[in-house]
């Protein structure tokens, strides 16, 4: 019993000390692009609620690699269920969702530049500016990559709008 109350202090000492770490939120006009694309309506790429084909999105930063998770430990975090290949990865997920959440909802970043949703292959993916972003294939990425503040750009105006259309029709 000692124990377990020991345990339960430990985890409500942690919690207080992240609540601490207040950050200053940003301006109005500047929009952080989340994997729901903060559109007010989260256009997700999803498999019966499984984000990411069910591989783990912190494997992608911390191991550099996409890695199937494992069924039995997920969070649910905005509409989208995650799999994680260890705790240790769900718990470094939870300190940070935002930052390891896949842009555009998960759909193909060139594809959505584009205008258009495509679903990805979860082994094709790219780190740029600590964001992650998946592709449908080797050749989008390859496109993405020659002018990928053009393709961000694009990208983003391009899930707003399918987000609001979307939004429309429900």
């Amino acid at each position: 019993m000692q124990r377990l109350v020991a345990i339960m202090a430990i985890f409500v000492l942690l919690g207080l000390s992240l609540g601490v770490q207040a950050q200053e939120a940003p301006p109005r006009h500047v929009r952080e692009m989340t994997g729901s694309g903060g559109s007010g309506m989260a256009l997700l790429n999803l498999d019966n609620t499984v984000a990411l084909h069910g591989h783990d999105p912190v494997a992608y930063f911390e191991e550099g690699e996409a890695r199937r998770g494992n069924k039995r430990i997920v969070e649910r975090v905005g509409g989208a269920t995650y799999y994680f290949a260890s705790r240790g990865s769900r718990y470094e997920f939870l300190s940070d969702a935002n930052k390891y959440q896949p842009q555009f909802g998960g759909f193909c970043a060139w594809s959505m530049a584009q205008g258009r949703l495509a679903d990805i292959d979860p082994d094709i993916f790219l780190i740029y500016q600590g964001k992650l972003y998946l592709f449908q294939d080797a050749a989008q990425r390859a496109a993405f990559q020659k002018n990928p503040t053009l393709a961000i750009r694009n990208a983003t105006q391009n899930y707003f709008e399918i987000a609001r259309d979307r939004r429309r029709h429900y």
